[in-house]
């Protein structure tokens, strides 16, 4: 929350994960930007560890690195880089699938728990373990499934948080309302209002440029859930296909480029399509790193988020 007397009301739409980790950090680094730069770059060392051991376990042996760098090239790369949530996040998810995967259930769940409090997205990560589970044979399915509700427990305790200091059991959805204007809409009318919002000259130029990604962005979200789809990744594709379709369903299109970050499974599929076809890979690095380029001095210059 903003100091007393300096309410600011879509504050708790944040996530106490980062913050709470930032403020161990101040303890050490007394510099919050540098503080904020330091956790994203341990977090994101380790989440690319984690990344590219699940691209070489399930995907393919040998794409771990391409995986990697496709996505620290990535359109949106610059906020693996800054004081932003996004490395936090990757590190307890995808180290929660890595365990998930090696069967290590109450670990996974308990990273998962983790990433619940750092992003909304945990609670599509939990709906991904949770088809993983039950895709399992015997016992194990059953331990599991008891320990599963265990990866709630962390976010219940904020929502109760939020209850008691707010009065209101809504507040995180309140909070973004008003700060993000973000609603439940039909998704046709989430795609009309962006491409309005992106070709229809409403905006200076660097802010339609920006409305113009987040419909590609969507467009990459939908073709990745659609792959895992025809390819049987059920948990996979819950994960890929709630993350878009949460975004998809607002007032406009927002922060999609930087939602696929965390898509590991987009990240992993480009692997294997460049080592059978190599000039995917090259045709994707052309065209990602200018734009990643552009998203970064958008972003360094105030002009990201308008």
């Amino acid at each position: 929350f903003a100091p007393p007397g300096h309410a600011i009301p879509d504050q708790v739409a944040f996530f106490p994960g980062l913050p709470i980790v930032l403020a161990g950090a101040h303890l050490l680094v007394r510099q919050w930007t540098v503080a904020g730069l330091l956790i994203s770059f341990v977090a994101g060392g380790i989440a690319m560890v984690a990344l590219s051991r699940i691209a070489d376990r399930d995907y393919a042996p040998g794409s771990g690195g391409h995986a990697v760098l496709y996505l620290v090239a990535s359109p949106a790369a610059i906020f693996l880089a800054v004081g932003y949530a996004e490395s936090l996040f990757l590190a307890f998810a995808l180290c929660s699938w890595l365990a998930a995967r090696s069967g290590r259930w109450p670990l996974a769940l308990l990273l998962a728990g983790c990433a619940t409090v750092i992003r909304t997205n945990g609670f599509f990560l939990c709906a991904a373990l949770l088809a993983e589970i039950i895709r399992q044979d015997g016992p194990e399915r059953r331990r599991a499934l008891a320990l599963w509700p265990l990866a709630l427990v962390p976010v219940a305790g904020y929502e109760l948080y939020l209850r008691a200091a707010t009065g209101d059991w809504l507040a995180w959805q309140h909070a973004e309302a008003v700060g993000w204007q973000r609603r439940f809409t039909n998704p046709l009318t989430a795609f009309h209002t962006t491409w309005v919002a992106g070709f229809e000259h409403e905006f200076a130029a660097h802010i339609d440029f920006v409305f113009q990604l987040e419909i590609i962005a969507v467009l990459a979200g939908v073709i990745t859930t659609v792959a895992l789809l025809a390819r049987r990744r059920w948990p996979e594709a819950i994960y890929a296909g709630l993350t878009i379709a949460a975004l998809a369903t607002s007032i406009w299109y927002e922060s999609v480029p930087r939602a696929l970050l965390l898509i590991w499974p987009l990240w992993c599929g480009l692997a294997v399509l460049s080592r059978r076809r190599p000039w995917t890979g090259q045709l994707y690095l052309a065209l990602s790193i200018p734009v990643s380029a552009a998203i970064g001095l958008l972003y360094l210059t105030g002009n990201w988020a308008g």
